[in-house]
């Protein structure tokens, strides 16, 4: 029998890729997600385990070649969304190339993929090597940069003269809202700041 939670993660890739193991462990299998939805099937407990990765600075057909080797490679996978954006098309800053436009259907909403695998006792990396993974977090850290950005630009705009006819109590409690909003991608934002680093200084003993 299904089961379906509700969730969103503003850690969209570790906080994520914890829960859903978490899941793993009850003994709940992944059967699909959507915006806010996972939904899942009974199984044995720790039979499966998942990884999260992000794919939202690729172009739609360089992600799909992407999802279909690693499907090629074994791995159950799943698009993801970490925007709750509704629509046709949406610029992605942080892109690459023509990664930076989304349309739906097509990259829009699937900026992470996640994997699937039966637990085998082997670690579940992805990425073994420091400068694959220095350039994962990178990515990662460029996406948590635009949105807290995003949201800074969104409280400034209200404290422009007449720009809304809300009353100035309403408009507080907006800008409360985003920027709590903003400190809640702030956080994850630092801590893959500081992973970069970390990485950085690896990397050097590498050269």
């Amino acid at each position: 029998m299904s089961k379906t939670f509700f969730r969103y993660f503003f850690d969209f890739l570790d906080g994520q890729e914890k829960w859903l193991n978490s899941m793993a462990g009850r003994g709940y299998r992944l059967k699909k997600c959507g915006r806010m939805t996972y939904t899942f099937d009974r199984c044995q407990p720790n039979e499966y385990e998942y990884a999260v990765e992000f794919v939202g600075e690729k172009a739609y057909a360089k992600a799909k070649d992407y999802r279909d080797y690693l499907e090629s490679m074994g791995f159950r996978t799943f698009t993801k969304n970490i925007n709750l954006n509704y629509g046709k098309v949406r610029w992605r800053p942080y892109g690459k190339g023509m990664g930076q436009i989304a349309t739906a259907p097509g990259g829009y909403n699937k900026e992470l993929l996640i994997l699937e695998k039966k637990r085998d006792g082997k670690p579940f990396e992805l990425h073994t090597d420091v400068s694959d993974k220095l350039h994962t977090y990178k990515n990662v850290v460029y996406a948590y940069t635009w949105a807290v950005l995003l949201l800074l630009g969104l409280i400034s705009i209200t404290f422009i003269p007449n720009v809304s006819s809300m009353s100035v109590a309403m408009t507080w409690v907006i800008r409360i809202l985003l920027a709590g909003l903003g400190v809640l991608f702030m956080i994850p934002a630092i801590n893959y700041a500081s992973l970069v680093s970390r990485l950085k200084e690896e990397s050097k003993l590498f050269e």
